[in-house]
């Protein structure tokens, strides 16, 4: 790849030709692998992907940085190196395109037909026995309102969103849904979390602090 200056990557990128041309396959290149390096970082959740599939989907995540970022080239601010600027999009795409292509196999039953999950182990050793006791309490109250108190739809996707990290679009394949629907359930389900825990007495700001302190 040719050596350039932030001036020079805008300005090759920004003109016509053999010119742009070349800059393009550069960055492309570039950006194939850190999409590879974003991959590998998953490689053990993607075992089970044969190797041609794990390099069309990594070339699939350059193509798809390399768009974004002839799209956001106006956004950079000279702040950091270009490279370093556009790594960080092929590696997000990357990343994000891991995560999809894990819970792409996984049936609706086995994501979330599950038992609410045990969420945090309390610690029992804090030096603020106080504090660990209302760490206790709110996580009962949390995986009881989980698990009776909201709607079954509700807390598939909050646990399967909000606890498992599965990605919301992915959420919203499984259910045969959209990004909005079930960004909405999500919303409500958070919401009902918030009013059940505060019907119990336990006050926000209160909880806040009791998860932001360290013990």
């Amino acid at each position: 790849m040719k050596t350039r200056t932030n001036a020079e990557w805008l300005h090759d990128l920004k003109s016509s030709g053999p010119e742009q041309a070349r800059a393009i396959e550069d960055l492309r290149a570039y950006l194939l692998h850190a999409a590879q390096y974003s991959l590998s970082r998953q490689r053990g959740e993607l075992g089970g992907l044969p190797p041609t599939e794990l390099e069309q989907l990594a070339e699939d995540c350059a193509q798809d940085a390399l768009v974004a970022i002839l799209k956001h080239l106006d956004e950079f601010r000279l702040e950091s190196k270009f490279t370093t600027w556009a790594y960080k999009f092929a590696v997000n795409i990357g990343l994000n395109a891991g995560r999809r292509e894990i819970w792409k196999h996984v049936s609706l039953d086995q994501l979330l037909d599950q038992p609410v999950p045990a969420l945090v182990q309390e610690d029992s050793a804090s030096a603020d026995p106080h504090l660990a006791a209302l760490k206790g309490e709110v996580w009962d109250a949390v995986r009881e309102i989980i698990a009776h108190e909201i709607t079954e739809r509700q807390r598939q996707v909050l646990t399967a969103v909000a606890l498992d990290d599965v990605p919301l679009d992915e959420i919203a394949r499984l259910l045969g849904s959209n990004r909005n629907a079930t960004y909405k359930l999500l919303h409500d389900a958070r919401r009902q979390l918030k009013a059940k825990l505060q019907e119990r007495g336990f006050a926000f700001d209160e909880i806040i602090e009791s998860f932001s302190v360290k013990a």
